[in-house]
């Protein structure tokens, strides 16, 4: 009995030092932590329960919000501009990079090795995972107020962001096409590492291999392969 109720006063503690820490991310004092102790836990850790419900409901509950906020603040701009820049927001690399400004790296419970995990979309997933967690929790009101006041203001410059072109293989394949130049985007190698796929991919410009990259995904493999070969032609625009 003194056992059982030493695990369950340690179980509790450490309850409270997670909702406490949370606070200060979030901005208010998370109500059910089970919600956010499953958003932290990744797939990859072969738990009974994991995070990926929540990054589905999150994935929806954030398009919607970005997508209302750019609506009401580019009121003249067309769908194209207004898809191009939701894009933006919430694409993997974007979530990947919010996630660590906010800390989520240092709550995330994974079964993924330290030096594999900015390969992975793991960070991403948790981010998406933790706005289901909030919604779930506080509600859209609460939800939506995080979103803007947390992510989008305080760590996003929209403007600059909609005038950046970050489409690295539209750009590659505009010169190679100008220069009349082959373009392909090899895949040398598909890894199963623990329940995901490593996919190692290299640019090759008229059969001249240039830049090659490895990552969980392999669109982003495409687009980072791109991108390092632009900057090795002194190209990125």
């Amino acid at each position: 009995m003194l056992k059982l109720l030493r695990g369950f006063t340690l179980k509790n503690s450490s309850e409270k030092e997670l909702s406490k820490s949370l606070k200060n991310v979030l901005g208010f004092t998370p109500g059910n932590i089970s919600l956010y102790k499953q958003a932290f836990l990744h797939s990859s850790k072969r738990e009974t329960v994991n995070n990926e419900r929540l990054e589905f409901l999150g994935d929806a509950v954030l398009g919607a919000v970005v997508a209302e906020y750019v609506f009401k603040l580019y009121p003249y701009k067309d769908e194209g501009f207004l898809t191009q820049l939701r894009s933006k927001i919430v694409n993997r690399q974007s979530l990947q990079q919010l996630a660590v400004k906010l800390g989520i790296d240092k709550y995330l419970k994974t079964g993924i090795k330290e030096t594999e995990k900015g390969k992975s979309s793991a960070y991403g997933d948790a981010f998406e995972a933790l706005i289901g967690a909030i919604y779930l929790d506080k509600g859209f009101t609460v939800c939506k107020k995080f979103i803007v006041q947390r992510i989008i203001k305080l760590h996003l410059n929209l403007d600059e962001l909609a005038n950046t072109d970050t489409d690295y293989k539209s750009q590659l394949q505009i010169y190679t096409q100008k220069n009349k130049l082959s373009l392909e985007y090899r895949l040398l190698s598909e890894e199963q590492r623990g329940r995901d796929k490593i996919y190692t991919v290299q640019v090759f410009i008229n059969n001249e291999p240039y830049v090659k990259f490895e990552h969980y995904s392999k669109r982003s493999a495409e687009q980072k392969a791109a991108q390092l070969t632009l900057e090795q032609l002194s190209l990125t625009l």
